[in-house]
């Protein structure tokens, strides 16, 4: 009997108690004793409880925070273990709310899977759920919140959120393409934020800051030339000596000096350099912004009024945008080293009948091409190194990812550019 035979509705003014079944000598004292205590303690319950054929309406009164006794939760979930009905909380007369009291009623409601309804709600009650709701958002998978709801009839003004346990493979890719989106979107803005400050600097010189600057050619850029440099070079002998061994067999041996130097000039010293410097550098500005952002450290210079992107972004682009055309350069110099190695190697061509057939068929132009592109790969390195940086934000493991994700962005744009100076080239035939 203890069990359903009694039930209890109570509003601001009365408390109703129902009895559901016979009520006669049968009962047990015990019985008796534990319905007398139930009323008791819902005179000071925050709980009130108002059902109709549809609906189970949990109102939740006055104080609801970490001094809640347990046994109101216990009688909250007594009361929607076994209900069918849709679940509606209602905060109008919530006066104090906090995380601890909202943890518990949560994981109330995951326990029972629960399809709720929050209404009346303040803002300070909306932040909370909404707070909670981000760092545990399998607790809400089922739920719903109306955070502007102020009617007092909880069928109105209730925004719902659908269940998405299983989304479908659309659903999935429809949520990848508008995120791809918003990222576009997101480093557009955060390009032109750059430029504008650029011009700023350029209007008042005095705002640049000189000794990042240099520290970052020199981190950035210089320390970097080992590993650029040998890289070029066996890019440069091997791709050499492949069309060495092709235009041999075709009769036509010498054109493998005309053909490789422009090929290196124009695509493989710049490219290729710029592929180490993507992994390198556009890796190493995310980890170091994405650690400052992790430690406050931004926030302690905005507090301090320092403008990040004076202080940390201009340096690096600016770093870039300088040093490439002269590692190009040096890029260049060894990848056609390595050619002569090659050609030598291959058809015992000697350097100076090597250096006199370059002079001869390779023209100014093609090395004005590669560095030209140089600057910008290095402005498209720095630029998505810095921005993936200021989106860190969580814990360290969010910087490793992040920087990953800076990597393959960085490549993705040196590849799209290049592309973009190969299709200009041709059409003005340079």
């Amino acid at each position: 009997m203890s069990k359903t035979s009694l039930r209890m509705l109570k509003d601001s003014q009365k408390l109703i108690v129902c009895l559901d079944r016979d009520w006669d000598f049968q009962i047990h004292s015990q019985d008796i004793h534990a319905s007398m205590q139930n009323i008791k303690t819902s005179f000071s319950s925050p709980l009130r409880i108002m059902e109709d054929s549809q609906r189970l309406i949990i109102c939740l009164d006055g104080n609801c925070n970490f001094q809640t006794h347990s046994k109101y939760l216990n009688a909250l979930r007594s009361n929607i273990k076994n209900t069918s009905k849709e679940l509606i909380i209602d905060f109008e007369h919530t006066e104090n709310f906090d995380f601890m009291f909202a943890v518990s009623l949560f994981r109330i409601l995951r326990f029972y899977n629960l399809d709720t309804t929050f209404i009346n709600a303040s803002e300070k009650i909306c932040k909370i759920l909404e707070t909670i709701s981000a760092v545990l958002p399998k607790i809400l998978q089922n739920n719903r919140l109306d955070t502007h709801a102020s009617s007092k009839n909880p069928s109105q003004n209730t925004i719902k959120k659908t269940s998405k346990i299983f989304l479908t493979p659309m659903e999935s890719l429809g949520k990848s393409i508008c995120g791809a989106f918003t990222k576009t979107l997101d480093f557009f803005n955060f390009t032109g934020i750059t430029l504008y400050f650029f011009c700023q600097s350029i209007l008042h010189p005095s705002r640049i800051r000189i000794a990042p600057l240099f520290y970052h050619i020199n981190q950035s850029g210089f320390k970097a030339l080992p590993v650029s440099i040998l890289t070029a070079l066996i890019v440069g002998s091997a791709i050499t000596l492949q069309g060495a061994i092709q235009l041999q067999s075709m009769g036509v041996p010498m054109m493998s000096v005309e053909t490789t130097a422009k090929l290196s000039l124009r695509e493989m010293g710049p490219f290729i350099l710029a592929l180490v410097i993507a992994g390198r550098s556009a890796s190493s500005f995310t980890a170091q912004i994405g650690v400052m952002k992790i430690t406050e450290e931004l926030d302690a210079m905005k507090t301090m009024n320092f403008n990040v992107f004076e202080f940390l972004v201009l340096p690096r682009v600016l770093a870039l945008v300088i040093a490439m055309p002269l590692m190009v350069f040096l890029a260049d110099g060894f990848a056609l080293f390595g050619g002569m190695l090659a050609i030598k190697y291959q058809l015992g061509v000697g350097f100076g009948q090597y250096i006199d057939r370059f002079y001869d068929t390779v023209g100014w132009n093609h090395f004005w091409v590669g560095i030209i592109k140089a600057p910008f790969f290095g402005w498209a390195i720095a630029m998505v190194g810095c921005f993936r940086g200021f989106e860190v934000k969580g814990d360290t493991e969010e910087v490793g990812r992040l920087t990953t994700v800076s990597v393959v962005n960085a490549l993705f744009w040196i590849i799209f550019i290049n592309a973009i100076f190969s299709v200009i080239f041709t059409k003005l035939a340079i």
